[in-house]
């Protein structure tokens, strides 16, 4: 946040991402590839053969061969693709300026293309929606951003239109 000597008020806002939610992410892909590679290591030590035959006599083998052959396939790509999913949520900043606000390394989004900001969430949820050209939505999350308190004063100060609260 950039402050001049003679006003207090903010010229900049960077809201950098809160860590919670990757923080779940990362849990969820460490349980993934956990059990993906449990199972990849129970495979190919010969744990869980193939059954004798495919029926429902023998269901327990079958399940057991079946998990422990095939959840490694699925469960280590999508533990993978959750951890980088995870580590760029970490690395977004939103910032907001006198340009506009957006998220760095994308197109900014001016001021004067906001049409509405919905407020009816933001007490309960710490949600600000914001509604832009052609009926596009940005959602401000307290949850997902730091500084969220700051930003919400920001962009109320800078929008060209007026906050609503009323619940469509």
């Amino acid at each position: 946040m950039t402050e001049t000597p003679e006003n207090t008020a903010p010229t900049s806002i960077s809201c950098p991402a809160s860590k919670d939610p990757a923080v779940r992410t990362f849990i969820m892909a460490a349980m993934l590839l956990g059990i993906g590679i449990w199972c990849w290591m129970d495979a190919a030590t010969g744990k869980y053969p193939p059954p004798a035959a495919w029926n429902l006599d023998n269901i327990n083998e079958a399940a057991g061969y079946a998990f422990n052959h095939f959840t490694p396939w699925i469960a280590i790509p999508i533990g993978l693709i959750l951890g980088l999913r995870g580590f760029l949520a970490l690395r977004r900043v939103l910032t907001a300026d006198a340009e506009g606000m957006g998220y760095e390394g994308k197109d900014k989004l001016p001021w004067e293309k906001i049409t509405a900001l919905d407020a009816s969430r933001l007490k309960s949820k710490g949600i600000l929606e914001v509604t832009y050209a052609d009926g596009e939505k940005l959602l401000l999350d307290s949850w997902k951003l730091q500084n969220f308190r700051d930003l919400v004063g920001f962009v109320e100060s800078r929008s060209p239109v007026t906050p609503t609260t009323a619940k469509k």
